[in-house]
């Protein structure tokens, strides 16, 4: 039996590009998925600063105290940002410091919004 592919659910046949499995990686991150709704709510695109300001706002301090500014910048430069652009989920200009929606960008959106929706629906049965 096929395996079901749920970005191939949420996306037309000529835009499959990226595997579930790909898409489930990227968004096990907190912060990846909050990089995600950040750009989502910039459609003109955002800053490296900016996004590390949101992020600090978000999440102040982690438990292991890795939550300053400094710490969320190098974290998004050198580990989240890349991997993000690796997948062309966002087109990422180290030179300028802007991050802009990729070419995957609005399926993996779309994927973190059903989870989101899951999850609400999930917690609101439970209430």
């Amino acid at each position: 039996m096929p395996r079901l592919d749920m970005v191939g659910l949420l996306m037309s046949n000529s835009e499959q590009r990226m595997t579930t499995e790909t898409a489930l990686k990227l968004l096990t991150n907190q912060q990846r998925q909050q990089i995600l709704r950040r750009v989502a709510d910039t459609p003109d695109g955002t800053t490296v600063d900016q996004l590390t300001q949101h992020l600090e706002g978000e999440d102040s301090l982690q438990p292991d105290g890795n939550g300053s500014v400094e710490h969320r910048g190098i974290e998004l430069h050198h580990v989240h940002l890349p991997k993000l652009q690796d997948a062309n989920v966002i087109e990422y200009d180290t030179s300028q410091g802007t991050v802009h929606r990729g070419r995957e960008f609005q399926n993996v959106l779309r994927l973190l919004e059903a989870i989101d929706d899951h999850q609400e629906e999930t917690s609101s049965s439970i209430s």
